[in-house]
């Protein structure tokens, strides 16, 4: 076909490939609302329809729910504090937008081009993302100079039941993420980072995970027995045994002798997941950025312990002593605080800090 019957065949069905193009703009929900119709026409193909092409416009706090702005061109957009709800962006680049505290629930991005996107304290309820490409975007300014992360962040978001599958992670940052039951089978997350994140019944069968930092991440069963988790970052293995026992008689004496003789006990950044410490005696142990999903803690004597940034998800602690214990930075969903004894110690200004 020429070139000439080409045009007249897509102007006989109505299909123009002209776009709504807007730059740096703000706009309001009703500006929106009117570019989404003529994008409509566009995705039928009708005559008169529009593609929509906003480039870093600034669409933050509209509410935009049920919205079908799918195969949209949205580069560097603000869409911080934008409802989302329901809508369709499937296709739609994204790259570099700012979808920080966006409540997407139940949206459709599958497909969707989020290389360097921000979501950070978003909340991605039952979201489709199957599929999208998520790695590094990076964008330069006049002096090649990168303008900002091009990582993309999911930094303190809610990912609860989101369809991750075969998602391109790469350089992912999860840093303090809640993920239930989200969908990663056959994702690419190398070298991305699941710092002070919260895994409970992903799907991970399939997922690359090579040099993924899981170094201080919760981490429950389910989950475990979903991944491969051979070639990620894990804290380190727990001592047990013997090992054990002459560390803590090596605590017990370094406490006895004033710190002469011995030799404090050190699980930092060391995985106790499930691991049975109760009863002990361990004041002024080193747990910082240990990782204590489901520890065993009761009646544990932890006066003066350091526990800063530990991961205390699901951990027992009836009955044991905190008494000048810092747990600052601490992750302690799940974990009841109410039956252990707290305060400031005998004769000393320090207290138990949270």
């Amino acid at each position: 076909m020429s070139a000439l019957k080409a045009v007249t065949a897509r102007r006989k069905i109505g299909i123009t490939t002209q776009a709504a193009e807007i730059s740096g703009r703000r706009l309001s929900a009703a500006a929106v609302a009117r570019l989404a119709q003529y994008h409509e026409r566009y995705l039928r193909g009708m005559k008169g329809g529009r593609r929509i092409v906003l480039k870093a416009c600034d669409l933050g706090g509209l509410d935009l729910a049920g919205i079908n702005l799918s195969d949209a061109d949205l580069p560097a957009c603000d869409f911080t504090d934008t409802i989302f709800r329901d809508a369709n962006l499937a296709r739609a680049n994204l790259f570099g937008a700012f979808l920080n505290r966006t409540d997407l629930t139940n949206a459709n991005l599958e497909r969707a081009d989020l290389r360097g996107a921000k979501f950070e304290g978003a909340i991605l309820t039952n979201t489709n993302l199957k599929g999208a490409d998520m790695r590094r975007g990076e964008v330069q300014g006049d002096e090649g100079r990168i303008l900002f992360d091009p990582s993309c962040s999911f930094k303190d978001a809610a990912l609860l039941k989101a369809d991750m599958d075969t998602c391109k992670l790469t350089g992912a940052d999860f840093q303090g993420a809640r993920l239930d039951g989200v969908k990663l089978t056959g994702a690419d997350l190398r070298d991305s980072s699941f710092d002070g994140a919260n895994l409970s019944s992903v799907e991970m069968q399939g997922a690359n995970l090579l040099d993924a930092n899981l170094t201080r991440t919760a981490i429950d069963e389910a989950t475990e027995g979903s991944a491969n988790l051979m070639r990620s970052r894990r804290a380190g293995r727990p001592p047990k045994g013997d090992v054990l026992a002459e560390i803590l008689l090596q605590h017990k004496l370094w406490i006895e002798s004033d710190k002469v003789e011995g030799e404090r006990a050190d699980f930092s950044e060391t995985d106790l997941t499930r691991f049975n410490l109760a009863g002990h005696f361990l004041p002024g142990a080193d747990f910082t950025r240990a990782v204590m999903v489901e520890t065993d803690l009761r009646e544990t004597f932890l006066v003066g312990a350091d526990m800063k940034e530990a991961i205390l998800v699901d951990a027992l602690l009836d009955g044991a002593d905190l008494r000048g214990t810092d747990l600052r930075g601490a992750m302690t969903s799940g974990t009841l605080l109410q039956g252990t004894k707290q305060g400031a110690l005998d004769d000393e200004r320090i207290v138990t800090r949270l």
